[in-house]
C-alpha cells in the first residue's frame, strides 16, 4: 500500500499490544508495550503469575480455511498411568469462524488437547480492545494475534504481541493494527488436558471510522490504449480513494494488450507477490473488461481457487464481443473498419503491438470465449463470481425517453456502440449487457466502457460517480466477508 502515516501513528503501531486491565500473568515477552508479572503499562497496573518460559506448538489441520470444528470435551489422561493424554506442544488446531464487526465469542468451549483459531478483520490506523475471559475450567487460557499466513508452528513465537492470559480474572489489551485486513486470533489453555469455556470480545477504541475488507482488493485492468493523450492511471483515482478509507489495495500491471493466456500467467505471478506483501491467505479480484476474463482464468487455469475469495467483473465479455470477431474476419462485415477502430482504441502502432493486440482481440471474440475459453474455465465452487456492466447510447437514442438511456456514448467508442447495437443489442460501446453477465449479476451502471473506470481524467456522465461506485463495491465485499 502506498498510504503514508504520521510519525506519531508509526510509533503507536510499533507498540502493538498494551496491557490495559488486571488479569492473570501476561505471556512470554514484555516488549511491544506489554508488561508481565507485576508492572505498569500505559499508566495501568497488571498482576499475575509467571508464564511458562517456552511457547508450545500446535498441529495444524488439513484445511486452513476458517470454519467450525468440535472435539471431545472434558479431561483426558493416559490409560492407567495418570500422565497427561495430550502433548501441550502438539495440540490439535481447530478452525473456528470469521468474526465480523460487532461479533464476539460467548460461552465457547475449548476441547481438551486443542487450540482454537478465529479470524477477524481490522483496518490500519485503528486500535481495538481485546478481552479474554475464562468462564469455566481450570488453568489459565491464553489468546494472541498473528498474521493469518503465519505457519502454525510459529504462531506463538512470531505473534504480533505477547498473549493475553485469563485465569480467575479477565485479561484485556489494546491491539494497534499494523495493516488492514484479516488477522488470526489463537486461544489455548495452559492446562490442555481439561476442557475450558471462554468469552472473546473485540471493541474498537481508535480509528473506528476506518474501513477494510477481509482480503486485499486487486484491481485488474483491461485494454490500455490511452497513449495518444498521455499516460493515465487505468482505474482513475480508485486506488487512492479506497486506501484513504482504509482498504488494502494492490494493482496488477499486465501487458496492455495480449492474449488471456499470457496476461493470466502474469497475473498469477503478481498474486503470489501480493499475498506475501499483504500477509494474506486470499485476495479479492476486481477486473474491468479483459481484466475480468484474466481473473477467471487465473482461478480456473492456474489453480488459484484456494487463494481467491471473489471475482468481481465489470463489463467483461464473458461470451465474447462481436466487434472483435468482425475485426478478425470471424464474422461477416467490414474487417478493415472494425480492426482499425480497435487498434486505434488500444493505441497499437508498431507491428509487435498490432500482433499482441490481435491476440487480445481473439481472446475476447465470441468464437473463442464460447467455444474454447468457457468450457475450459468453469467456475470454482470455492470462489464467488459477481458481475456488473454499463449501458450507453448514441445521441438519437439518448433523446428518446422510451429508451431509458441516461448515458451518451463517448465519441472514442461511438463506432463500437453502433456496430454492437445493430448486431447484438444494448451495450457500453465495447461489450454487450448480455455478454457481461456472469455469476451473480448485480445490474447496470449509467456509464460507457470508458466511464466505468473514471476515464477520461475522472470526467464521466453527471449521473455516474465512478469513485462512489468502487467505494460501494468495497463495502459490499466487506459486508459479504470477502
Amino acid at each position: 500500500m502506498s498510504a503514508s502515516r504520521s510519525p506519531a501513528l508509526t510509533a503507536a503501531l510499533a507498540a502493538s499490544l498494551v496491557t490495559l486491565a488486571c488479569g492473570d500473568a501476561q505471556g512470554p515477552g514484555a516488549g511491544d508495550g506489554m508488561t508481565e508479572g507485576t508492572g505498569t503499562a500505559a499508566g495501568l497496573t497488571t498482576t499475575g503469575d509467571d508464564p511458562p518460559e517456552a511457547p508450545p506448538t500446535t498441529t495444524a489441520p488439513d484445511d486452513d480455511d476458517a470454519g467450525s470444528g468440535t472435539q471431545g470435551h472434558g479431561e483426558t489422561t493416559g490409560t492407567g498411568t495418570g500422565e497427561p493424554a495430550c502433548d501441550p506442544n502438539q495440540l490439535a488446531l481447530v478452525e473456528r469462524d470469521y468474526l465480523g464487526v460487532g461479533e464476539d465469542v460467548k460461552g465457547e468451549t475449548l476441547p481438551a488437547c486443542s487450540e482454537h483459531r478465529w479470524y477477524v478483520a481490522f483496518p490500519d490506523e485503528s486500535s481495538w480492545q481485546i478481552r479474554l475471559t475464562r468462564t469455566d475450567g481450570s488453568g489459565p487460557l491464553r489468546a494472541t494475534v498473528a498474521y493469518p499466513d503465519e505457519p502454525t508452528a510459529l504462531v506463538w513465537q512470531a505473534a504480533l504481541a505477547p498473549p493475553l492470559v485469563s485465569g480467575e480474572a479477565p485479561a484485556e489489551a489494546i491491539f494497534a493494527v499494523p495493516r488492514s485486513g484479516e488477522f488470526a486470533v489463537h486461544v489455548r489453555s495452559d492446562s490442555p488436558d481439561a476442557a475450558a469455556d471462554y468469552n472473546l470480545e473485540f471493541v474498537c477504541s481508535i480509528g473506528c471510522e476506518r474501513e477494510t475488507t477481509r482480503f486485499p482488493i486487486v484491481l485488474v485492468h483491461g485494454w490500455t490504449g490511452f497513449e495518444a493523450i498521455g499516460p493515465l492511471t487505468y482505474f482513475y483515482g480508485v486506488t487512492a480513494e479506497l486506501e484513504s478509507l482504509g482498504y488494502p489495495v494492490e494493482v496488477a500491471v499486465l501487458d496492455p494488450y495480449n492474449s488471456t493466456t499470457v496476461r493470466s500467467g502474469q497475473l498469477a505471478e503478481q498474486l503470489d507477490e501480493f499475498l506475501v506483501a499483504q500477509r494474506a491467505r486470499k485476495l479479492d479480484l476486481l477486473g474491468h473488461s479483459q481484466g475480468g476474463i484474466d481473473s477467471r482464468a487465473v482461478v480456473a487455469s492456474h489453480g488459484y481457487g484456494d487463494r481467491v475469495s471473489v471475482v468481481v467483473t465489470i463489463a467483461s465479455p464473458h461470451r465474447g464481443t462481436y466487434i472483435t470477431d468482425l475485426a478478425l474476419g470471424l464474422a461477416p462485415g467490414s474487417v478493415e473498419a472494425a480492426l482499425g477502430f480497435l487498434l486505434n482504441f488500444v493505441g497499437a502502432v508498431s507491428a509487435q503491438q498490432k500482433s499482441d493486440a490481435e491476440a487480445s482481440f481473439y481472446s475476447l471474440s465470441e468464437h473463442y470465449m464460447q467455444d474454447e475459453f468457457n468450457p475450459a474455465n468453469p467456475d470454482d465452487p470455492r470462489v464467488q463470481y459477481i458481475s456488473y456492466t454499463g449501458r450507453t447510447c448514441d445521441a438519437a437514442s439518448f433523446l428518446i425517453p422510451g429508451n431509458d438511456c441516461q448515458d451518451l456514448v463517448d465519441p472514442l467508442i461511438g463506432l463500437g456502440y453502433a456496430v454492437l447495437q445493430v448486431a447484438r443489442g444494448d451495450n457500453d460501446g465495447l461489450v454487450t449487457v448480455e455478454s457481461a453477465k456472469w455469476g451473480d449479476y448485480r445490474g447496470e451502471m449509467i456509464a460507457d466502457h470508458i466511464d466505468e473506470v473514471g476515464q477520461i481524467l475522472g470526467v464521466t456522465d453527471l449521473k455516474f460517480d465512478h469513485l462512489e461506485f468502487y467505494r460501494e463495491r468495497a463495502r459490499d465485499l466487506f459486508a459479504e466477508e470477502h
